[in-house]
């Protein structure tokens, strides 16, 4: 069955990209990103990770908070985000995190990264970046798959030179880049992440496999 996108993102109006700032610097750096993945075709992507993927790039346009809002840095809820029609990097990877946990997708798979983007201009400049990404089951080096607004694609982290991944967090734990196990450190730790959780009226409760999960305080 296709996922319900609309339904998950709960939009009731079309927003249509005219101008993309990322978008727009992105297409300056002419590489192997420009051109189809040769491997892509035995790529295992859920269908719910290609829906929400080009949904929210398609129909959200960019801004800078200092654009969209005037504070500065600001996280939005995907509340926010949808009332608004427009957000920056962060807004589009916790969109798409909250819609794929709804659409069904296991909590542990899903990771908001903070990375770094090689963008192309004068010289190469490495840029602060966020993007969601999905660990598959079997643990393969570079196999992550990223949901990146910068790219409709969504290819492993072995195909994105591009990146590099700093650190990774859920509504749980953070870890350096996407490491696996149990995080050392509490998702409530990044400040902006906290905030977003608590507008949200998240609690961290425990689900069925031990694993503690934010849920909604009054669903």
């Amino acid at each position: 069955m296709p996922c319900d996108v609309h339904r998950i993102l709960g939009m009731t109006t079309v927003v249509r990209t005219q101008h993309h700032p990322c978008r727009a610097a992105w297409v300056l750096w002419a590489c192997v990103l420009c051109q189809p993945a040769a491997a892509h075709d035995e790529i295992d992507v859920p269908a719910p990770l290609i829906e929400i993927n080009q949904t929210l790039n398609h129909r959200i346009v960019f801004a800078e908070d200092a654009l969209n809002g005037g504070r500065a840095d600001h996280w939005a809820t995907p509340g926010e985000l949808l009332s608004r029609g427009a957000g920056d990097c962060e807004d589009y990877a916790i969109a798409k995190y909250f819609a794929l946990l709804s659409a069904g997708l296991p909590a542990a798979q899903l990771r908001i990264a903070h990375v770094m983007v090689l963008m192309g201009g004068t010289g190469d400049v490495w840029r602060s970046h966020m993007v969601l990404a999905y660990l598959p089951s079997a643990t393969i080096p570079g196999g992550e798959l990223i949901l990146d607004n910068l790219l409709d694609d969504i290819r492993p982290l072995a195909e994105r030179p591009d990146l590099r991944v700093l650190i990774s967090f859920d509504t749980v734990g953070v870890w350096a880049a996407l490491d696996r196990g149990e995080p050392p450190r509490e998702a409530r730790r990044i400040v902006r992440w906290a905030r977003v959780l608590d507008r949200m009226g998240l609690d961290r409760q425990t689900d069925a496999r031990g694993r503690e999960v934010a849920l909604p305080m009054n669903p």
